[in-house]
């Protein structure tokens, strides 16, 4: 069996390791380690706060209390955070070490939060929702901003053009309403400011942290696929209008002529699309916005699709795909190995991609991200070796 997506541990990292001024310290094996910071590295090698109690033979045998509480002495002193993560894996869940004992004993100026993220107790989305509802402990009641404000929930640290991405959600506000904090890519500053805004926007992910903010500060919450598109833009821009009665017909009228003059180039192109068999696969949020976009926008026919956290076997996708006639594969890294024995092109958009760097500001949200991801859709498929099949029908 191949599960189709990262551990409990794995889906921890991801929701902590963008917090400015904190660092994540695994209590766990060395393996643990060196595989989320390989995940992490594509995206900002420069940002790396992460550390790992690297537990040994003897901690199984005798207790890794003793190391953890060093481990917790050498962040604080190496690092200086404001904050230690303290994310628990697999081995010290099994061996019962008391983690919270060993972090309220630590009485430094680092405040520790300790998330339980032992592989098998979860996957890498329960993972992710556990260390975000985790930093409700960060947050405390701050009157509601005057003018429109959002938080933005769901993104991961290492998801693929994250960075590019917010930047893109950020112009379709247009400064009618105010981008209050991003998690989990922000700061310990920004994260406390938190509870100010009026709005908390789910893009799929968060929904536990969503909650709990709305039961501690009041804030309500919407939850949004990823807006791929005019039409993940408009599911954006309708929420907006209905909760803050803001208007964004302007924002449309700009989106439709930009695309149109940006496409028109290539549109005999993109009639070669209308009707193209694609799979896709990736997480809820992304997976739907994504297929949605190629459906509505380009006219793509999706032969299958699968929300990553509901398949327990990656294999069962991947049979159905290699039964199918699909010409092109949208997921992630993992999903390089299926499109090589097709020999079809692969469109990484999904979490992790490891086997590919973003470093110019190329986004897949907004106008100028539709057309990137236009652009690299169409590349991949003409860059294809062995054009057969579904790519000529």
């Amino acid at each position: 069996m191949k599960t189709a997506d990262g551990c409990k541990l794995f889906g921890a990292h991801q929701a902590l390791t963008g917090i400015q001024g904190g660092v994540v310290l695994l209590h766990s094996v060395v393996g643990c380690n060196f595989g989320s910071m390989a995940f992490h590295a594509a995206c900002d090698m420069a940002d790396i706060r992460q550390t790992c109690t690297v537990i040994s033979d003897s901690d199984v045998i005798f207790g890794g209390e003793e190391s953890l509480s060093r481990a917790l002495r050498h962040a604080e002193e190496l690092c200086s955070p404001e904050v230690i993560f303290l994310v628990t894996g697999c081995v010290s869940d099994i061996i019962q070490d008391d983690v919270h004992s060993a972090a309220k004993a630590f009485q430094r100026r680092a405040r520790v939060v300790t998330v339980e993220a032992a592989g098998y107790r979860g996957g890498l989305e329960d993972g992710y929702e556990a260390a975000l509802t985790s930093l409700a402990e960060l947050m405390s009641p701050l009157p509601t901003a005057e003018t429109p404000a959002i938080n933005l929930l769901g993104l991961g640290a290492d998801d693929h053009r994250a960075g590019p991405d917010l930047e893109a959600l950020r112009g379709l506000l247009h400064g009618k309403v105010r981008l209050n904090t991003v998690l989990s890519r922000c700061s310990l500053e920004e994260l406390r400011r938190a509870p100010s805004a009026g709005l908390n926007v789910v893009l799929g992910r968060g929904v536990g942290l969503a909650r709990e903010m709305e039961r501690r500060f009041g804030i309500p919450f919407e939850v949004l696929d990823y807006p791929y598109g005019l039409t993940g833009a408009e599911g954006l821009w309708h929420c907006l209008e209905r909760r803050f009665g803001l208007d964004f017909s302007e924002e449309r009228a700009s989106f439709r002529r930009r695309t149109a003059e940006g496409l028109r180039p290539v549109y005999s192109y993109l009639q070669a699309l209308y009707g193209m068999p694609v799979s896709l696969i990736g997480s809820g949020a992304r997976s739907r916005g994504m297929a949605r976009f190629l459906i509505r926008e380009l006219g793509m026919e999706v032969a299958c699709q699968a929300e990553r956290e509901a398949l327990t076997d990656l294999e069962d996708f991947f049979d159905r795909v290699r039964a199918s006639e699909t010409a092109v594969l949208f997921g992630s890294s993992f999903e390089a190995e299926l499109a090589e024995e097709l020999e079809i092109p692969l469109l990484r958009y999904d979490y992790p991609v490891f086997d590919r760097l973003c470093v110019t500001c190329r986004p897949y949200v907004g106008a100028e991200g539709t057309l990137c991801l236009t652009e690299d859709l169409l590349n991949e498929i003409m860059g294809t070796r062995n054009q057969k099949g579904a790519l000529y029908q």
